[in-house]
């Protein structure tokens, strides 16, 4: 038969398709290093958004982990100024990454701000553009190992954090108001946008719910309204902290020393504790009743011990309730390249993978992107490991196969 596309853009769509595949895979790859990843949203601005996320790093590096503050508020990035940053330009490894700026030894930003070549530019930028531009920020950004990723948004449910959350699935949110009415009807959207998206929401932040008088001491409320009390309660999830408008803070973050601001962290004591508890590695949790599973083959069809090699996989439907196989589908992996396959796995909407041996990375991502993995499992025919896995008879040993 001869070939019905004359115009050669088949293969053009092929390369465009291979290109996306290998960004994917290098995305996931940089996402896999990074343990836990938190996203700052709030619905309206000017409630400190920015201030809050900053803070947040901060506490976490002087509580020693290693964190990376993402500032993707394309249209006013205000990370720069916070830390008195805004004349800074990143490096670039021999590699050509971008070098993320350390603000503490244990702390690296990022941000738009940093390659404007003023701060009174504005970016005038449609979806796409942003798109490329937080893509750009996880994959061609030397992050390294980190144990927090902390991701400041601009206000709204737009295309940045959209995109956030679509390439971190499994990002955790946390939202910001205060107190008064306006800002609430705004967060509540924020908090219906992580649910439309799958997203765990660790818990709302009410910012400037009260202030001290300088002069006589007393403590009083700037705006109407508990906000922050108001979103937890209706929507279910913890008030974190209700935080007071400190002129001491406000004072150095205006001078871009919020790193210095070592005293006025100890407002963000009960937000840091729950995020560092709410951080504990989860076990999947696969509550469907159809599920689908996906195990590596070998040449002669049975499951192998080398997931990443493998040419063959098996794409099991199956029945969790009735313990039976529904369909299977056998598929060619793309060509072996660094993390590409666990990226196709998730694509193919796998729920799980059985396999004999997996290396770190490839598990790291394959968890990343929500797909549970058993390793060490070992068998002669695909559909029966399936079955043994939903009848809870898998006989599990050694991963044999973890490089």
């Amino acid at each position: 038969m001869a070939n019905s596309c004359s115009t050669g853009s088949c293969g053009t769509n092929h390369n465009k398709d291979f290109d996306r595949m290998i960004k994917d895979a290098e995305i996931q790859e940089t996402l896999s290093k990074i343990k836990n990843k938190i996203v700052i949203l709030s619905g309206k601005g000017g409630v400190g958004k920015s201030t809050v996320a900053g803070a947040i790093a901060v506490s976490l590096a002087m509580e020693g982990y290693e964190v990376g503050l993402m500032d993707v508020d394309v249209h006013g990035p205000t990370i720069p100024n916070l830390f008195g940053l805004t004349n800074s330009r990143p490096g670039l490894t021999p590699a050509e990454k971008l070098v993320p700026l350390k603000v503490l030894p244990n702390l690296k930003v990022m941000s738009i701000g940093f390659l404007l070549q003023s701060q009174k530019d504005a970016l005038i930028w449609r979806g796409p553009l942003k798109i490329g531009l937080i893509e750009q920020f996880i994959y061609d950004v030397e992050w390294e190992n980190l144990d927090y990723l902390i991701v400041d948004c601009p206000p709204g449910t737009g295309d940045e954090p959209l995109t956030v959350f679509q390439l971190m699935k499994e990002a955790k949110a946390i939202l910001v108001t205060t107190p008064q009415n306006v800002s609430v009807i705004d967060v509540e959207k924020s908090v219906t946008f992580c649910e439309k998206m799958g997203i765990k929401i660790t818990g709302v932040v009410e910012n400037m719910a009260k202030t001290i008088c300088p002069d006589c001491g007393k403590e009083f409320r700037i705006f109407p309204g508990k906000g922050g009390e108001r979103i937890a309660e209706e929507f279910k999830i913890k008030l974190l902290a209700s935080l007071p408008l400190s002129h001491n803070l406000m004072d150095k973050a205006d001078n871009g020393k919020l790193h210095k601001a070592v005293k006025e962290m100890e407002m963000f004591k009960p937000v840091i504790e729950e995020i560092i508890n709410s951080s504990k590695e989860e076990e999947f949790e696969i509550d469907k009743r159809i599920i689908k599973i996906a195990i590596p083959l070998d040449k002669n069809g049975n499951p192998s011990a080398h997931f990443g090699h493998a040419p063959l996989f098996a794409f099991i439907t199956a029945d969790r309730e009735k313990k039976v196989v529904i369909e299977r589908q056998d598929l060619t992996p793309p060509p072996h390249e660094p993390n590409v396959i666990p990226q196709w796995i998730a694509e193919n909407k796998a729920d799980i993978v059985l396999t004999g041996g997996i290396g770190p990375k490839a598990e790291a991502i394959l968890k990343g992107n929500k797909v549970a993995v058993i390793k060490g499992v070992s068998g002669e025919d695909a559909e029966k490991v399936a079955i043994d896995y939903l009848k809870g008879t898998l006989e599990i040993s050694e991963n044999k196969c973890d490089h």
